[in-house]
């Protein structure tokens, strides 16, 4: 979180700088040069940990048919997700999409999803630890 607007950001813990990416709908980010490193994302912005009051990755799991999922991405109202069930290839191959030898995936209407569950890590206080003042 940078001037209280939420980027979606490149870095990790060990990072002197955290990379703030500009997508569409977000606000260009006061008072930072964009960045110029040609191997670096467009549209982005160099900012030093200790101006963002929030900093954590994410990851989302869900249930569809009782069943595990690890989420990648949602959108117009869907969720896809991987295959984390323990029924195996009985459910996955009546109802799954097979994207690798034993990896399954699938995309479902949010209102068929339960027990929707974010994990946080928090990387602003893992930085923190790691470089106090």
């Amino acid at each position: 979180m940078y001037q209280e607007h939420a980027y979606w950001a490149v870095g990790d813990s060990n990072s002197p700088m955290i990379t703030l990416c500009v997508r569409d709908g977000d606000p260009e980010p006061e008072g930072l040069e964009p960045n110029t490193d040609p191997r670096g994302p467009t549209d982005s912005y160099l900012v030093n940990p200790r101006a963002v009051t929030a900093w954590y990755d994410s990851s989302w799991t869900f249930r569809w048919k009782g069943e595990e999922f690890a989420s990648y991405g949602s959108g117009d109202g869907r969720i896809t997700g991987y295959y984390q069930g323990t029924q195996g290839a009985p459910f996955a191959s009546v109802y799954l999409k097979r994207v690798g030898v034993i990896e399954y995936e699938g995309t479902f209407p949010l209102e068929e999803v339960t027990d929707l569950t974010e994990e946080r890590y928090d990387l602003l206080a893992a930085w923190k630890a790691k470089h106090p003042e």
